[in-house]
C-alpha cells in the first residue's frame, strides 16, 4: 500500500492529536521497512526523556499478521512473552538516555503499515505507549552487514593479490634483465 505526501500528513496530524506529540517522534524501529514474508530483526530504540526514576520496563505488542519468534535476551532485563506481547523488566533506562530492544519474526504476506505498540514506564506506574510503523512491501533490497563486510574483504583481498602478482614480475623482471652497459 501506498501513502501520498497528503496522506502521511494527515497521519502525522492525527497521531499528534491523539497521542502525545514527543511519544511519536522519538521511539523508532529499525528497519523501517521489510519485504512481505521476510524473515527480519527489529530493533527498537526506547528512550527515557524526561523520567527521573528511569525507564525499568517496556512492553512491546505485535500487530496481528506479524509473526513472533524470539525476543532479545538484554543483560540486566528479564523478558517474558505473552500471547503477541514481550515485556522487558527489571533495567533500566535513566533519564536522557534510551536502550534498545530487539526481536526476530516474519512479517505478514500482505503489504501494508503494521502499528507496534510499545509501552515504557517506571516502577510507579507512570507509562507512555508509543507507535511504531513498519512499512511492509512486495520486495526490498537490503544488503546485510555481514555479507557487504564479506564481499569487500574479497575485493581487498583480489586486489592485493593482483598487486602482489605485479610486484613479484617487476622483480623477476629486475631480477632477469641484463646489467645497463656503460
Amino acid at each position: 500500500m501506498r501513502f501520498s505526501a497528503w496522506s502521511l500528513r494527515a497521519i502525522s496530524v492525527c497521531s499528534a492529536l491523539v497521542f502525545v506529540p514527543s511519544a511519536w517522534a522519538h521511539l523508532s524501529v529499525s528497519p523501517t521497512r521489510v519485504g512481505v514474508g521476510e524473515a527480519v530483526d527489529l530493533t527498537f530504540s526506547a528512550p527515557n526523556e524526561d523520567d527521573d526514576l528511569g525507564i525499568d520496563h517496556v512492553t512491546l505488542t505485535v500487530p496481528q499478521g506479524f509473526d513472533l519468534d524470539d525476543p532479545e535476551a538484554k543483560p540486566g532485563w528479564t523478558e517474558s512473552k505473552a500471547g503477541g506481547s514481550i515485556t522487558w523488566s527489571g533495567g533500566r533506562i535513566p533519564k536522557g538516555e534510551y536502550a534498545t530492544f530487539g526481536i526476530r519474526g516474519t512479517a505478514p504476506s500482505t503489504t501494508g503499515m503494521l502499528t507496534f505498540n510499545v509501552l515504557v514506564g517506571d516502577r510507579t506506574g507512570t507509562s507512555i505507549t508509543y507507535k511504531v510503523g513498519l512499512d511492509v512491501v512486495k520486495s526490498t533490497t537490503r544488503d546485510n552487514g555481514a555479507r557487504s563486510l564479506g564481499k569487500a574483504a574479497i575485493a581487498v583481498a583480489l586486489v592485493a593479490a593482483a598487486l602482489a602478482l605485479a610486484g613479484l614480475f617487476v622483480g623477476i623482471y629486475v631480477w632477469l634483465r641484463p646489467p645497463p652497459s656503460a
